[in-house]
């Protein structure tokens, strides 16, 4: 069951806002269509992915780094042992 998301940033989403008021006209709830829902939920989806990818980028910074030559031996090794 495949929803399609129009593509809208946030300014987007924020228009199609509406706002739930009290009998004394205070704003109390924000109502969305779907599709602004949805578009809202795969943009703070990419956010937490941007950030877990900064949070493994950061972890192995001080990591060894491998020039080209040695990364393609390496990972040669690894397919090896993997299949060996």
């Amino acid at each position: 069951m495949g929803t399609v998301v129009e593509e809208m940033n946030t300014i987007d989403i924020l228009d199609t806002a509406q706002y739930v008021v009290d009998k004394d006209g205070k704003q109390t709830a924000v109502l969305l269509d779907l599709a602004s829902w949805h578009a809202l939920r795969r943009l703070l989806e990419e956010l937490a992915e941007d950030t877990n990818l900064g949070e493994l980028m950061a972890a192995v910074e001080d990591d060894e780094k491998l020039d080209s030559e040695a990364a393609r031996v390496a990972y040669q090794a690894y397919l090896k042992e993997a299949t060996g």
